[in-house]
Formats: C-alpha cells, structure tokens, sequence
C-alpha cells in the first residue's frame, strides 16, 4: 500500500474499527507501544554508563527534591538547563536508588515516545497526507537516538521538545498569529531549558522569517507579522551575547575561550554529517535533501519554505556545535540527533511530490555510497563510541566479524545495497517507492538499535559486574551518618561516579595528592599533616582502592565493596599507608610508589612493609623499590609463585619509596607485572640498622 495515498475509506468497516484506524488513535497507538517497548528495552540496562551527565542530572533532581537549590554534592552546580532534573526530581522520592532509576527511566521512554506527535503535526502541515504524516512519527520513535530513553540525561526531554518547537515554528511561518508566535517561543524555551545548545532554535526560526519575506517580497511586512516573536528573540539574543562575553553560562565555563582548529572542526564536521546519515537509515537521505532544495527552490506553500530554512539552519548549527565544542574533530553524533526527524520529514516532502528529479536523485546515491566507501567509520570507533549510536553499534558488529575496518566495510555495503534497492524502486514503480524506503530505514534503524543496545548492554554489565556488589547501594545499607569518599592516584572515573550514583549517603568527594577529578563539580582538597590526619568532614570515610590501598590507621571497616572500603574512625581519619599503583585486583602497575606515615608529626618509624608477590609468565620479573637516601632494593620475583617481600621502613617522619617492575601485560589501561597482596606494616626495630 502506497504510504503517501489518503487514508482508505471506512465505508464497510465496523465503526469502532474505523475509528480507531483514524489518526488521533493510531497516532497514540504508536505513542503507547513506543512507550513500553522502550521501557522494558530500559529496564534491561543494569548501570549508568554516561558519566558524569548521568551522576549530575541525578543529583541534580536528588537536590531539587530535597532543598529546592540545584547542587551537586552539597555545592551549587552552576548549571543553566534545569528542565529535566526538575522534572525528574519527584522519582527521587523513592529512597530506594534502583526504584528511582527505573522510575525516570520509564519516564524518559513516554516523553522520548511524544516525539511522534510533533513529528505528525508537522508533516500533515506539509501536507504530505495522512499516511505519510503517520509513517513519518512511527520513524520519528524508531529511530537508534531514542536508545537514550534508558539513559538519565536531558537529550530524552530535549528531543521532543526540539521537535515540537520546529512545528510550531512552521505553524507559525505559514499563520504569524500572536498564540502561535507564543507557542513557538514556549517550546524553543523549554527546549534550550533542556539542552543549552538548542538555544539555537529561535536563530533558525528568524532565518526562515528573513527567508519568508525575502520570498514574498515583503521583508519589512513579514517582521511586522512576526514583531512578538522576533522582538522576544532579539532580545534572548542580546542576553546570551551579553552572557558569552561575561562568561556566565556555567559548568561550561567562558565560551569566549573556545579555540578550534579549523581542519580539525571541518573534519568533525564531516565525520558527523556522515553518521547522521546513517542514524536516519540513510536511504532516505537523497530525498531528504533533494526534497529541502525543492522546498527553497520551488516551495508549494509558505509553510514549506519556512520548515526547509529551519532545518537547514538547525542541522548546519548542531553540526557546528557538535564539530567544536566538547572533543573537537571526534565524532558527537548525540548533540546533533534533534536534527534527524526533520531529515525524516524533508523525505516525506520529497515523496509527496511523485518522487521528481530521479537522475538527481540516483547522483546523490551515489555521492553518498561514495563517502561512506571512502571515509570508513572505523577510525573514528577507535576514538570512542560513547556519543554515538551508530559507532556502537558499529563496535558490536566489529565485536561478531573480529575486525572493526570489516565491521566498517560491512556497514557502508550494506547502506549502499540498500540505496540501490529504493532506486530501484522508484524507477519501477515510484508510487510504491516510499513504502520500500520507509520500511527498509524501518529495518536499518532496529538492526542498529539493537547492535548499539548489546554493545551497550555489555559494557554496562561489565561495569556494574567489575566495580560494584550485588547490591549497589552496599555503602548506604552500611552507613548511619554523612560519607566522604577519598580518592587516591589512578583512581576511574566510571567508577567513582557509578558509587557517588547508587549510593546518597556520599555527600563528599575528597582528592588526595595525585589523584584526578572525576568531574567539574565541587571536591575536597584536605591538608594532610605529618601523621597522616586528614582535614575531613565529620563522618565516615570510603577509600578509593581502584589503583591505590589506602589504609587508616585505628580504624574499623565497617563494610567493603569491589573497589572501595568503608571505615568508621572515633578519632578522626588518619592514613596510615599509600600504595599508588596497586590496583584493586591484586595487579600493581609496573611503575608506583609506598607512604607511610607515623602515628604522630616527626615520629619514628621502624618496621617492615610486607607484600606477597606473585608473577605470571615463565620468566622472573624484576621488583625495584627506590628506598629514601638513594639507597636500591633488588628483588627478582620467580615465575608462577608467590614471594614475601619485606621493604624496610625507617625514617623520622613520612617515610616514601618509588617502585618499578617489569611488565607483563596491559590490564586496568596500564602496565602491570605483578600481582601483590595488601600490603601490611610490621612493627620491628630490628628493620631500621
């Protein structure tokens, strides 16, 4: 059945049937059962992995609900788009962390899922018929973005409200009434309150106005028609400006301060655009774009002209930021996605006209097969997946075919097959052209939602597996009062955040000498005396053992998880021992070094630093500890055995040594060489000659 004819007549067919065969019921059938599919698709995801966004949105929406201010671990955060923490903050109503989590999750898969009611509304004032209108929502909702429902970030809010504010602002190109100027700066309010980069919308939406009264002849009447909205932005406009030179836009700190190389950012550009391709199920994208030059060219209404000037400029805009901002030059497929359903409705424009310029049509084809022969996707997979659907979904498939370039390679011949299959249709029968695209992107969308979804899935049950117990929020059963959490050198992001995330009893993060920041948010910097007393809030404190032991002196472990302890010290937190490099599996980095420090400032220290060390491999792997007063400690560890090995610790005060090791493999994204169990400290005078 042709997808761009009316729909059929109900005359034969029971009324209740023919009722709900009309658009307002099919349109919230694919609402509903987008809902539900993508939340039981949610339900499936064991952890968040979008750090620190997800970490930051919940304790963004964790603070609103509890103190009304936005702040991230007792600070204010400075962050502008508080949209979606508010409307996320009464599931943390729930005290319960993994309720709360499924909670938004549900929530971001019904508010992703009413993107199919703009994305109708918008077609149908296209006119492109009914059928085409419902076809064009369906796409809207099966497209790979809305994998991001089961994520906790402001893109499930931002994408319907993007769509929705270029319906209204086509609705209000074609008729400038003052409710619909309203409308259309209501929702490219709502929209840039969600995701900060879409306040960009309003500029897309004055282009068209020029554009319209270029076209009409009439400049200087249409901004008269059009006084409210383009007053209103004016002065948005001047605002933000005002707000870019001062540098007051937040976490994001002084945009002024942006500097971009311009081949690096053209090559971004590029490498975006092209992905984006492939998001929207790229057969369609030929007539997507022959159908926007059409509407600019030879447009059949003013409604016409105006969406093909927005999207234009949206697209352009989004591709620009995603090209400069954040990882210049890598691919950031996720901040241009509020583009993708507009490409999907500039090709049902294009339909609608009979499927014209068919020549045109096949040369396009043919660029686009060609770019993605020539510019594979697989180096830009090696440079990180994590802003992109597509490039996940690609590293699944390299994970099935065992090369990411085959992966590639496969991926691009198989679009182009798929390209070949629509012209083909259109030559043989052009009123049945569109239903062969829409399916076949139908197909290319839930073959790569499903790679993403996998690919996903494993990393984020490796992450949940590896860094946290069974029950992730082990810290907030143990703890009755405020935990700060210490974080020595080599410590991950992914898995401070996944702790911060499940457990809301850690109200601080504190950073010891040479640890990272895992985000921009507020962290404790504490002054650590001679004996190792740290300067801390009250409380319990958790030690990060990711990549260093931290040991406390007179202290209980209340309770421990994979990569952290918990301990509860009467006297205060006070460290005792430091070994940076030993990693929370027992492997120690093939470069590190030991602290210890004594029970008071200026003490002595006498005794022995004792490790069990056990190397892998059939040779011996050198153990080199560089003892205070250049002295050297050689000890040669024995292949598939274990040694005790006894380091003297003597000085008057904090005693340090620097150690080295051969190197056996690459494990925790560094070299390793042995294996060592927790070091423990052995009082004996007899160490110190």
């Amino acid at each position: 059945m042709d997808v761009g004819a009316p729909l059929a007549s109900s005359s034969g067919v029971p009324r209740v049937a023919a009722r709900l065969a009309t658009p307002p019921f099919v349109l919230a059938g694919l609402v509903a059962l987008s809902s539900l599919l993508q939340t039981l698709l949610a339900w499936r995801r064991p952890t968040p992995g979008y750090f620190p966004d997800e970490y930051m949105y919940a304790e963004l929406g964790r603070s609103l609900l509890e103190s009304g201010s936005p702040l991230v671990r007792s600070e204010n955060a400075h962050f502008l788009p508080l949209l979606y923490p508010l409307l996320t903050a009464p599931a943390w109503l729930w005290d319960d962390v993994e309720h709360a989590f499924r909670t938004i999750q549900a929530v971001n898969a019904v508010t992703m899922s009413l993107a199919a009611v703009p994305a109708f509304l918008l077609a149908r004032r296209l006119r492109v018929g009914d059928r085409l209108a419902l076809a064009t929502a369906a796409v809207a909702v099966l497209l790979p973005e809305l994998l991001y429902s089961s994520s906790l970030l402001a893109e499930t809010l931002a994408y319907p409200l993007a769509l929705a504010a270029a319906a209204a602002a086509v609705a209000a190109l074609e008729r400038p009434t003052l409710r619909l100027q309203l409308v259309m700066l209501a929702f490219c309010g709502l929209a840039a309150s969600a995701r900060l980069q879409l306040a960009v919308l309003p500029l897309c939406y004055l282009l068209a106005v020029v554009a319209v009264g270029l076209r009409d002849g009439r400049l200087r009447a249409t901004l008269r028609k059009h006084a409210v909205a383009v007053g209103a932005i004016a002065l948005a406009l001047v605002a933000g400006l005002g707000a870019a030179v001062v540098g007051t836009v937040g976490i994001y700190g002084d945009v002024t301060a942006y500097s971009v190389e311009p081949l690096v950012a053209v090559r971004g550009f590029g490498a975006n655009a092209l992905v984006l391709a492939y998001a929207a199920g790229w057969v369609i994208v030929p007539g997507a774009l022959i159908g926007v030059a059409l509407a600019l060219a030879q447009p059949r209404s003013r409604a016409e002209l105006g969406f093909a000037v927005f999207a234009v400029a949206e697209l352009a805009l989004l591709l620009v930021q995603a090209s400069v901002v954040g990882d210049a030059g890598r691919v950031q497929e996720r901040y241009a996605m509020y583009a993708l359903p507009l490409l999907v409705v500039a090709f049902a424009l294009y339909a609608s006209r009979g499927w014209p310029h068919l020549r045109a049509y096949a040369l396009l084809a043919g660029v686009v097969a060609t770019a993605a022969a020539v510019v594979p996707l697989a180096g830009y997979a090696a440079e990180g997946s994590g802003q992109s659907v597509v490039l996940a979904a690609l590293r699944h498939l390299e994970g099935r075919l065992g090369d990411v370039g085959l992966a590639s390679l496969t991926i691009a011949l198989g679009a182009s097959a798929l390209s070949a299959v629509v012209l083909a249709a259109a030559y043989s029968r052009r009123g049945f052209a569109a239903s062969v695209a829409l399916t076949l992107t139908t197909f290319a969308a839930l073959a790569t939602t499903s790679a993403a979804f996998a690919f996903q899935h494993d990393a984020r049950t490796a992450l949940r597996t590896t860094f946290l117990p069974s029950d992730p929020s082990w810290i907030d059963a143990a703890a009755d009062e405020p935990v700060t959490l210490l974080v020595g050198p080599r410590s991950t992001r992914a898995d401070l955040l996944s702790t911060l995330f499940w457990n809301r009893s850690v109200h601080h993060l504190a950073l010891l000498d040479g640890a990272d920041r895992p985000d921009a948010f507020a962290v404790l910097e504490p002054a650590v005396d001679g004996a190792g007393r740290l300067d801390l809030p009250a409380g319990l404190v958790l030690t990060d053992m990711h990549g260093s032991t931290i040991l406390l002196r007179d202290a209980e472990r209340v309770a421990a998880g994979p990569t952290k302890t918990l301990w509860r010290s009467d006297g205060g937190p006070q460290l005792e021992l430091l070994a940076a490099g030993r990693y929370f599996t027992g492997l120690m980095a093939t470069d590190g070094g030991f602290r210890v420090w004594p029970s008071e400032p200026g003490g002595h220290l006498a005794g022995w630093l004792e490790l069990e060390l056990a190397a892998a491999g059939t040779t011996p792997v050198p153990f080199v500890v560089e003892l205070p007063g250049r002295r050297t400690l050689r000890l040669p560890i024995p292949p598939r055995t274990s040694k005790l090995v006894r380091i003297p610790v003597c000085s008057i005060g904090v005693w340090t040594a620097g150690y080295s090791s051969g190197s056996v493999g690459i494990v925790h994204g560094t070299r390793v060489g042995l294996r060592s169990s927790e070091p423990r400290l052995v009082a004996d005078p007899a160490a110190c000659p």
